[in-house]
């Protein structure tokens, strides 16, 4: 959380707006997956930024490899 509220800080300063986020958690639908995935393109598409609070089981889940694979994929920077 204190990552997030220090990433979000900057943005404002930087920005003088607080950040419009897409946080998969809550978009994604991991009952109905595969629906999900063929969405997952559309929303990294307005994503200027791609920010990764990762826990231990983020690299076992199938939509976050292929969250992060699509936003390479269509320009992202791996910073």
């Amino acid at each position: 959380w204190a990552a997030l509220q220090e990433w979000r800080r900057q943005f404002k300063a930087a920005h003088g707006r607080e950040p419009l986020l897409f946080v998969d958690k809550y978009c994604m639908d991991s009952s109905d997956l595969a629906t999900s995935l063929m969405c997952l393109p559309v929303f990294l598409a307005s994503c200027n930024e791609l920010i990764i609070l990762a826990g231990e089981t983020y690299l076992l889940r199938l939509w976050c490899v292929v969250e992060v694979f699509c936003f390479l994929e269509m320009g992202g920077q791996a910073d």
